[in-house]
């Protein structure tokens, strides 16, 4: 498995640097004894040029084409010459920024030094994405859970390394969210669901009966990767949550799909809600 790295910049020294050092830029420490320290997943250090007529979408084919199978986790790092990047890409890859080095100063030594915070805040999102008991909490569908706990995540997960203490940041929200885990009140089950402001009842299942639909089209290139990454981390994107209601009422009412559009629940008991939101 391979965490895959890409700079983004419209500076040709930036680009050209990351061309002729690769992996030499990934500080020594994360390289040693195999990747040990990223539990043997290694750093594929790469780069994509930009210029004023470049778009989210020109670096989203492109990520189509070298995100492979094999391909763990995604960092963005970026110098801002993509205002949108965050908003766009920020729920699904790592997205980071960093401001280029003024002439004069050693561009390596400004990537290896910004390479080595990103890494380091990635790995500890890792730490806590990788244990399943955090893992159903971060990979909640971001449209339909609604609590203001979900804006905070999506912040501190955007851009890591500008947070204050990211990893303090991170656990915060995370201890509120699981705040959130309850029995239903009217249910003699053990079942433990978490609940947004509205009383949805959120579960990840176990159970493997239903498939995101990720045809394109209707479906975009965005639905596959909402359905894969969160935050950078790929996920088993064949587990659906079973999203109720207290007493089982119907799941009547709109919610939204992974188009952003609103679709009615059409009355059933409960909804097979995957991350992306499709159900």
């Amino acid at each position: 498995m391979s965490l895959l790295t890409l700079i983004i910049s419209a500076d040709t020294r930036i680009i050209e640097t990351v061309a002729a050092r690769r992996l030499a830029l990934v500080p020594a420490d994360f390289r040693a004894e195999g990747f040990a320290k990223l539990g043997g997943e290694e750093v594929i250090l790469s780069y994509f040029q930009v210029d004023r007529r470049t778009s989210v979408d020109n670096l989203l084919s492109h990520l189509a084409d070298i995100v492979a199978d094999k391909t763990s986790g995604v960092i963005l790092l970026s110098d801002g010459q993509l205002p949108s990047l965050a908003e766009t890409l920020g729920d699904v890859f790592s997205v980071n920024t960093f401001v280029p080095p003024a002439f004069g100063r050693s561009v390596e030594n400004v990537l290896a030094a910004k390479l080595s915070k990103v890494i380091k805040a990635y790995r500890y999102f890792r730490t806590r994405f990788d244990n399943l008991k955090y893992q159903q909490i971060i990979r909640l569908p971001l449209r339909n859970f609604d609590a203001p706990e979900i804006e905070r995540m999506r912040s501190a997960c955007r851009d890591m390394t500008a947070r204050g203490n990211f990893a303090v940041e991170f656990d915060a929200i995370l201890s509120d969210l699981r705040q959130r885990r309850q029995p239903k009140k009217a249910s003699n089950r053990d079942s433990v669901y978490i609940v947004d402001d509205r009383g949805k009842h959120f579960a990840l299942g176990k159970e493997v009966h239903a498939k995101a639909d990720t045809t394109i089209p209707p479906h975009t290139t965005m639905c596959r990767l909402q359905n894969t990454f969160r935050f950078g981390r790929r996920f088993d994107g064949s587990k659906h949550f079973n999203v109720s209601l207290e007493q089982n009422r119907p799941m009547d009412g709109n919610y939204y799909d992974c188009h952003d559009a609103q679709r009615p629940g059409g009355g059933e008991n409960h909804l097979n809600m995957f991350s992306n939101d499709f159900f």
